[in-house]
């Protein structure tokens, strides 16, 4: 009979902010989700990827911040 594996160590990835651009360091948990916080502008971003066309990003800004606009 298979133990099943424990999860002991964070996967470190980078992804860029898509608020101000800064390069950004998050681990990847159990569930396969990224989490990240941006340095910067202090905003959350959780990544999921749901199939190998389609990532799914969710981005929190703090509360009494605004999000960067894109011009």
């Amino acid at each position: 009979m298979m133990a099943k594996k424990e999860f002991n160590a964070w996967t470190a990835v980078q992804m860029y902010c898509p608020n101000c651009g800064t390069l950004s360091v998050g681990y990847k948990d159990e569930d396969g989700k990224c989490h990240f916080q941006c340095k910067k502008c202090a905003v959350v971003m959780v990544r999921s990827y749901k199939n190998r066309r389609h990532d799914l990003i969710e981005i929190t800004v703090p509360q009494g911040r605004e999000r960067l606009s894109v011009s």
